[in-house]
């Protein structure tokens, strides 16, 4: 399968849209012809078109060109009828992009998510204290498992819908009613990582709980920093943290529970085009490969993408 290789200009990963008619199958002339049709809402969604004009050695009328990124090529793509040879297309312009990903961050020598970590405990205000951890920065590890292994990268935030994509305050609340649970398993399961299987609640006082829960002065709230882009120059948030003695169930509730069901849902609903690139990228992925990652955090996540046995 020939690959399309998207290179890098001005900042970003671009595909040559004389290269994408090819795959296609389709005349140039007609596939900038969409492009011009389409232009302002490609534009208005996905960014700026970059039209350039080819270069030529001899006599003749120079034809416009297009550098498209990511999201306006698969966009374009979509108006053409779903052929096999289309579909091909498709696949091999996710999988180019992902491997161009991974070779910018080889060459970076830092993931995102990394460096994700590295700010999100850069206050020294109110920093996380020692002997207490923060249930977004262990989400961030999987993130960055994410990225590494499959060349997904979950941004905060979708430029498109304006939505935040990685789950927030969620996790914090969806852990917290889990463990508070009367549930015979979620009982069973305290047992067994805590030593009793007596509910644990982590909640402030409300009108709904005016004293608040049992367990809420256990909690210690650090500065947490998000991104300037995603979150504004109001980037400081005072969050959660929780004693380390309850680091191992809440990894238990990851992997078992939120992970495969709450965390899978949450992002495809706020970034589907990304889940489905998730998708070809692991159709195309040898089967020892992905039986691999079978017992990692990524395995929990892509086993609702994977077809039925």
């Amino acid at each position: 399968m020939p690959d399309i290789t998207p290179f890098e200009y001005d900042s970003q990963l671009v595909v040559d849209s004389r290269i994408i008619a090819e795959e296609l199958g389709i005349q140039h002339d007609n596939f900038i012809q969409n492009i011009y049709a389409y232009q302002t809402d490609i534009e208005q969604a996905f960014g700026i078109v970059l039209f350039q004009t080819e270069k030529l050695k001899g006599p003749g009328r120079p034809k416009r060109f297009a550098l498209l990124n990511e999201n306006q090529a698969t966009f374009l793509m979509t108006l053409s009828e779903n052929t096999s040879q289309v579909i091909q297309c498709k696949l091999k312009l996710v999988v180019g992009f992902a491997t161009a990903k991974e070779l910018l961050r080889a060459k970076s020598n830092t993931s995102y998510w990394y460096k994700r970590i590295g700010l999100a405990m850069s206050d020294t205000e109110k920093p996380l204290e020692a002997g207490y951890f923060c249930v977004y920065v262990e989400m961030m590890r999987f993130f960055s498992e994410l990225e590494m292994r499959l060349g997904y990268v979950v941004d905060d935030k979708n430029l498109i819908t304006d939505e935040y994509i990685v789950p927030d305050i969620s996790i914090g609340i969806s852990f917290n009613n889990w463990l508070r649970s009367d549930d015979e398993i979620a009982y069973l399961t305290r047992k067994e990582f805590l030593g009793s299987g007596e509910i644990v609640d982590f909640r402030k006082p409300s009108p709904k709980v005016p004293n608040g829960g049992i367990n809420r002065y256990e909690i210690l709230e650090y500065n947490h920093i998000y991104p300037i882009e995603s979150h504004g120059k109001n980037n400081s948030k005072p969050s959660n943290s929780y004693p380390n003695k309850y680091k191992s169930i809440f990894h238990h509730y990851l992997e078992e529970y939120y992970i495969p069901d709450k965390c899978f849902k949450y992002i495809k609903d706020r970034d589907p085009q990304g889940i489905e690139n998730l998708k070809i990228i692991i159709s195309v992925m040898p089967d020892k490969t992905r039986n691999s990652l079978s017992n990692t955090l990524v395995g929990r996540f892509i086993g609702n993408l994977l077809p039925a046995a």
